[in-house]
């Protein structure tokens, strides 16, 4: 007490700031360390784990510990075995589900093949019956094309000659009229009983359009005409006649044809050589020839023959040359042989005429023999009991 009354007395004695802060921080740390020390002891009284059962409790729970576990196995196998069935049953209706979606996946293709081969069905029916129509559209045309055809024949078989002056008549053929004299009863008759396509139509089919085509001994025009109607405004025609009648028939039946802006006509004849000769018109207009002796009741004229090497331009194309001279074939076929050189695909077309190369004095076979030097293929395209046209090619 004594000490404590001395102390108290010398703080009441210090009277100044210094002492008075340093006994407050004591104060507040000795605050500081209780509240820490009682924080303490609650954390270990929370976090302390629990006190064993005692030994008695446990024996008086012992009886208990068998049903117990057997209670809790039902209850853990009874649910475990729900939980089983029920992931069967999720397994089945899963199976179940992909076996539903796989049949519908086939449906669905099947249903598309189906639809597919329907519609090839459909397609290849539509093509087939298409096909018939086509064909039958065809075939239709076709018989339409013919019977037109056979009346245009006919048309023409039943065709009368036109009368165009009093020593003329016009006569229709499939590529223009044709002038034919009142005098010329044969000639008449036979244009008048031959087919829409005239005397000779096998030369037609050797000509196409934009070729050019050589009339030699082109009578009335008959080849000239289906010439000029064959190679078009593209192609070219020239003509050779020497008779005067027939050559100013030729140039009238060009005109009227509108052929003529194709055809390049000149009143000569073509041999061997050039030459001035006498020519022999024959009632006949085409038996009309150069050749001796003259054919009875004919007029003897003086003509100009030419070269067909000096007439035609080097060259100029030349696709096929018509060679109908009464027997002077040979003579047309010697003064042509640049053109021959120059136009190697060369087509000739001549006249076989037996009686006539009797009076050239020619044998068949010296007359083949001169047109095989040139050609690699020879082919008859009409015939008669006359006469018989042949056809030289590649020369």
């Amino acid at each position: 007490m004594a000490t404590t009354n001395t102390t108290s007395g010398n703080f009441r004695e210090r009277d100044t700031s210094e002492p008075r802060d340093a006994a407050l921080a004591e104060a507040e740390a000795l605050r500081d360390a209780a509240q820490a020390a009682l924080a303490k002891c609650n954390a270990r009284a929370f976090s302390a784990p629990p006190r064993p059962i005692g030994r008695s409790a446990r024996l008086l729970l012992a009886p208990f510990r068998r049903p117990a576990r057997l209670f809790r196995g039902f209850l853990v196998d009874d649910i475990q075995q729900k939980i089983d069935h029920a992931q069967r049953t999720l397994e089945t209706v899963g199976e179940t589900l992909r076996s539903l979606g796989e049949t519908l996946s086939a449906f669905r293709s099947d249903a598309n093949r189906h639809r597919v081969d329907l519609a090839a069905k459909i397609d290849s029916h539509t093509a087939g019956l298409a096909a018939r129509v086509d064909s039958h559209t065809a075939s239709l045309a076709a018989r339409i094309g013919s019977v037109e055809t056979r009346l245009e024949e006919l048309s023409l078989r039943l065709r009368t000659p036109i009368e165009v002056d009093d020593s003329t008549v016009a006569v229709r053929t499939a590529d223009g009229f044709v002038l034919v004299p009142r005098s010329d009863t044969t000639l008449l008759l036979m244009l008048c009983d031959a087919g829409p396509q005239g005397l000779e139509p096998g030369t037609r089919r050797l000509l196409v359009s934009g070729m050019t085509f050589v009339d030699v001994g082109a009578h009335i025009g008959l080849l000239t005409l289906a010439g000029a109607r064959a190679v078009g405004p593209r192609g070219r025609v020239v003509a050779f006649e020497p008779t005067p009648v027939t050559f100013d028939l030729l140039i009238r039946a060009l005109a009227i044809s509108g052929l003529g802006d194709r055809v390049e006509a000149q009143r000569l004849a073509c041999g061997a050589r050039p030459e001035r000769r006498a020519f022999h018109v024959a009632t006949v207009l085409g038996h009309s020839s150069l050749l001796e002796p003259a054919p009875a009741g004919s007029d003897r004229i003086e003509i100009d023959v030419v070269r067909l090497d000096y007439v035609l331009p080097t060259g100029a194309r030349v696709d096929a040359v018509k060679i109908d001279v009464e027997g002077a074939e040979l003579d047309v076929l010697a003064g042509m042989t640049r053109i021959l050189r120059e136009n190697p695909d060369l087509a000739i077309i001549a006249e076989f005429g037996p009686a006539h190369l009797r009076r050239a004095e020619i044998t068949p076979d010296a007359w083949f023999e001169a047109f095989h030097i040139h050609a690699s293929k020879l082919m008859r395209l009409t015939s008669s009991p006359a006469s018989v046209v042949a056809f030289v090619t590649r020369t």
